[in-house]
């Protein structure tokens, strides 16, 4: 599903109401009259009282419509108006005066908000109509007291078209932001509901269809895709019934070190559980024997390491020997940052011409030598936490994660390479400059190893002949799809890392079959 930023939204409207001759009252007519509907059948209830808290912009005027068909259908509501009525201009004031004419209530507060207080008190349905996605200052005065009041009540609200107070395009409240119960957003969601903290904010999100052209999206374009079952279908592969392991490729694994010899089983096994018909690990010869018995499905090669337990910069022609005959390389699971290793990781990095999945201590060796990344022979996968991101760009982890897709499409577009960003909303960016939100995952991944297993999971897709970005894409929202299942079944507290392997075949499944769950429901 496509996704616009509040700008690139506003080109829309325009093309509709310039180039289409779409009258911008039939927008917000279309809008307010969907999302009125679409609360009723969900939330309205006989005897019901509705609250609508209306800002002095679009958004206020799209609350006013909303207003309108709750008063026609009998339904007790009452506006608050966060201003004066002689404030409103253009079609919010048209919409005011038809709700007026009708007998509708309406309270101005263009200073203190006591009747607000009061209606909050009385009304069991709140919508939130304040502002709309073109917010881009700080929320001061009577809509800051106002947003802060409405959080207070704890009643259910239904934000229209985005919680006020939110960045449209970031997803960071600007001072303070509503709290929805279920955000209605119109024609496309925005960039700023997908990513935390936005999301969170955001609360269930449906998209309604407000008659703009679709054919605008190849004239105006767009700034990110959500990942969805629909978009990994048009490039999931069928496993043919005469196929063998040689048709789904060789992965080999460079991983372990003293103490974390669990990075390199889980991503091991990771790549063989998606379907990577071989998978060898290189290890550190003393860590062989370790890796010989919890492993049965995974080679292993040991790496001779003078006893060392490290990776050693010695082994670099013994290693490329090994990799002649594998198809993508995985490389950086519990490495440790050995200075030794890490050199030996570069050199590796800028010699290997297959396709490779960078992970972990992997991309800390490139700690002071980004230069070096775009030198890669093969198509190379980066796949950093904020942290790790940081640690090699300079930018600090905060900065990261408050513009998650401007940091991820600038490392791209200078690098050359594919980047999952991962987090609370995991980014994939494309070296041509495509941006995709993964919307599944939860606070039950924040556990160590859930990184080793979704580079396995790469890593086995690409050995599987999937592009860098379409593994990246197939590979983090079956990573995020277990822990959302695992989280409708369990808590959130005791999924751990290799529990993850036993659910990826049901994940696949339903991704095949079109039964996935749907993270944004529209009307369209």
């Amino acid at each position: 599903m496509k996704l616009l930023s509040p700008t690139r939204m506003a080109q829309y409207d325009s093309y509709a109401i310039q180039t289409w001759g779409i009258p911008s009252s039939v927008l917000m007519e279309n809008a307010g009259r969907t999302t009125y509907r679409l609360i009723q059948e969900q939330y309205l209830a006989k005897g019901h009282r509705m609250l609508i808290v209306c800002g002095r912009g679009n958004n206020g005027g799209d609350g006013f419509v909303i207003a309108r068909y709750a008063v026609r259908d009998g339904y007790e509501t009452v506006v608050t108006l966060l201003g004066r009525t002689k404030d409103l201009k253009g079609d919010a004031a048209i919409n005011m005066r038809l709700y007026l004419s009708m007998g509708g209530k309406l309270h101005e507060c263009p200073v203190n908000i006591h009747k607000l207080k009061d209606e909050l008190a009385r009304s069991d349905i709140i919508v939130d109509a304040i502002f709309g996605t073109g917010l881009s200052k700080p929320v001061t005065g009577v809509e800051k007291k106002a947003i802060d009041e409405i959080n207070k009540s704890r009643k259910p609200v239904m934000a229209v078209d985005i919680p006020s107070g939110l960045d449209g395009e970031k997803g960071v409240p600007l001072g303070t932001a509503i709290n929805a119960t279920h955000t209605f957003t119109f024609a496309y969601p925005k960039t700023g509901h997908i990513l935390y903290p936005g999301a969170f904010h955001t609360g269930r999100l449906t998209v309604v269809d407000i008659s703009l052209p679709s054919m605008a999206e190849a004239k105006l374009g767009w700034d990110a895709q959500v990942i969805d079952g629909n978009l990994l279908r048009t490039f999931l592969k069928t496993r043919t019934p005469w196929s063998h392991k040689g048709t789904y490729g060789h992965a080999a694994v460079i991983a372990g070190s003293p103490g974390k010899t669990g990075a390199a089983y889980m991503a091991s096994m990771a790549a063989l559980t998606i379907g990577a018909g071989l998978v060898t690990l290189l290890i550190p010869a003393r860590l062989n024997d370790i890796m010989e018995v919890k492993l049965t499905e995974v080679m292993t090669y040991p790496v001779k390491d003078r006893g060392t337990g490290f990776f050693l910069l010695s082994s670099y022609n013994e290693i490329m020997d090994v990799l002649q005959d594998k198809d993508i390389i995985i490389m950086g699971p519990g490495l440790s940052q050995n200075p030794e290793t890490m050199e030996l990781v570069r050199k590796l990095y800028t010699t290997i011409s297959k396709p490779c999945v960078i992970d972990a201590d992997g991309i800390n060796a490139f700690q002071g030598h980004t230069s070096i990344i775009k030198k890669t022979r093969g198509d190379a996968v980066f796949t950093p936490h904020p942290g790790e991101l940081s640690r090699i760009t300079g930018i600090s982890p905060q900065e990261i994660n408050a513009d998650r897709i401007g940091v991820g499409k600038r490392f791209t577009a200078h690098h050359g390479v594919t980047l999952v960003l991962k987090g609370a909303r995991t980014i994939v960016c494309d070296p041509r400059g495509d941006i995709y939100i993964n919307p599944t995952g939860n606070q039950s991944l924040a556990k160590g190893g859930s990184g080793d297993i979704l580079t396995g999971l790469i890593g086995g897709l690409l050995s599987q002949g999937y592009s860098p970005v379409e593994a990246s894409l197939l590979g983090t929202y079956i990573h995020g799809y277990i822990a959302d299942s695992w989280l409708e079944r369990f808590t959130d507290m005791d999924l751990l890392a290799c529990d993850m392997l036993n659910y990826v075949g049901e994940t696949v499944k339903a991704i095949k079959d079109g039964t996935d769950r749907v993270y944004i429901e529209t009307t369209l």
